[in-house]
């Protein structure tokens, strides 16, 4: 009886453990979307509370919308919404097919930016408001969540999958139009036309997709533990 125990448990956790995700897959679980997105935040907390003992997130937690809305961090209920590929791919499987070339490709797109990438990167705005340190307009707010969604996947030995979308981004890209005119400032124009360019796919995959391949192929960067210390300096 005992061994037929143990088989039936052994077999249960083989199986609990397969169906968990473990970053830069598809997820369709909302629990464990929302539980392990919730546990990078928590980490990330931990590491800045190492050099920096009072600082908080304040409670900031991961909200699965039942209905279709990017991915994003709002200050206002301090929570940062992601969505489910049942909810979040159907409205972004023209487009992401288009850009990987193939329906898996553009599959395999999503599991590595939205499901993998972008996690930390919205942490990474929620940063930027718990510390007051808002850059002074939407290009650099970007572009600093990019850095930190980096260096934070480098510091958890994401290599792999950090080569896998520094390939994608750059093949996005030669798909892609720039869209701010030229002869203009490009973060005043993306300050100015952000809500905009959030509304259009191809034009804001260009401007995610480029700043993203030009952090992926910075070797000026610092490690992660390093880089987040600058949000505290007086």
């Amino acid at each position: 009886m005992k061994r037929i125990l143990s088989i039936l448990l052994l077999s249960w956790f083989c199986i609990t453990a397969k169906a968990q995700n473990n970053y830069f897959e598809i997820y369709t679980d909302s629990a464990a979307l929302k539980n392990q997105n919730d546990e990078l935040i928590r980490d990330i907390e931990k590491r800045i509370k190492l050099f920096e003992p009072s600082f908080s997130f304040k409670g900031l937690t991961t909200e699965i919308p039942k209905t279709f809305m990017p991915g994003q961090y709002r200050s206002k209920t301090n929570k940062i919404y992601q969505l489910t590929w049942q909810i979040g791919g159907p409205p972004m499987e023209s487009f992401l097919t288009e850009m990987g070339g193939s329906p898996d490709k553009g599959k395999s797109l999503a599991a590595l930016f939205f499901y993998g990438f972008f996690l930390p990167h919205e942490v990474g705005h929620a940063l930027q408001y718990h510390t007051n340190k808002l850059p002074e307009n939407a290009y650099d707010e970007e572009y600093e969540a990019n850095e930190l969604a980096l260096l934070y996947w480098r510091s958890k030995g994401r290599e792999k999958e950090l080569q896998q979308c520094n390939e994608m981004a750059k093949l996005i890209l030669t798909k892609l139009k720039n869209p701010i005119p030229e002869n203009v400032d490009a973060k005043k124009y993306i300050t100015a036309h952000y809500y905009e360019l959030l509304k259009d796919p191809y034009k804001y995959a260009f401007i995610q997709f480029s700043q993203i391949v030009k952090i992926l192929d910075d070797k000026s960067l610092p490690d992660f533990d390093t880089y987040i210390k600058k949000y505290f300096k007086k």
